[in-house]
């Protein structure tokens, strides 16, 4: 009775470490299922990671810098082909060039960044125009219109970030905004589309060499 016994027990023992075993082997199956569920929550997937080194930060403003004056160097050789056109042409409510050859060296990054993104801001104004008012000469420019001003959103979102790392003051116009009223012509909407590519490639070009030359100061 005493086998019996002992026998009845081992196999009620046997049993449960075989349940137990099972509901273990059970539990991994689930976990492996849901990994997230077991590891300490991170960022949030696409969430921007914060530069401590503001000269990354300057970097990343460079390079689309360029990008972005390539784009506009390229759009402009084709209205030059397309629509050829002696002469400067301008606009009273472009932005005048902010800096010189001669002045590279008195730079100061505040400086830099607050009147570059204010006058791109400017830019993105006038593109927006002549994607609107531009008329049917342009309209076969309208891919490279749109890209470029979808390259110019996104240079301005890029130093906003940088002058908001930076601590610096999101500096408003100097000058009021002067309303863009519809060109005069299909001519007058050419010289404009030259005024605005020409002014944007000049400026483009002037802040790529002022950011690296303020990149060494950093």
């Amino acid at each position: 009775e005493e086998g019996v016994t002992w026998s009845h027990q081992f196999y009620l023992g046997s049993s449960s470490l075989l349940r137990r075993r099972g509901v273990c082997r059970l539990v991994l199956v689930v976990l492996s299922l849901w990994p997230d569920r077991v590891v300490a929550p991170g960022p949030p997937a696409g969430s921007p990671r914060v530069s401590s080194d503001p000269r990354a930060d300057l970097d990343s403003a460079v390079l689309l810098t360029r990008s972005l004056l390539a784009d506009t160097r390229q759009l402009a050789a084709q209205m030059r082909d397309k629509f050829p056109a002696d002469g400067d042409h301008s606009l009273d409510s472009l932005p005048t060039l902010a800096m010189s050859a001669g002045t590279l060296g008195s730079l100061q990054l505040p400086g830099v960044l607050t009147r570059l993104r204010v006058d791109l801001m400017s830019y993105l104004r006038h593109v927006q125009w002549l994607r609107r008012a531009g008329g049917p000469s342009l309209k076969t420019l309208e891919p490279e219109l749109g890209a470029l001003q979808a390259r110019l959103e996104r240079l301005l979102r890029r130093l906003q970030l940088l002058m908001s790392r930076l601590a610096l003051p999101q500096a408003a116009p100097d000058q009021p905004v002067i309303p863009l009223g519809p060109p005069a012509s299909a001519w007058g909407s050419i010289r404009a589309a030259h005024a605005i590519l020409g002014g944007l490639h000049l400026t483009l070009d002037w802040a790529v060499r002022g950011l690296l030359l303020l990149k060494t100061r950093l």
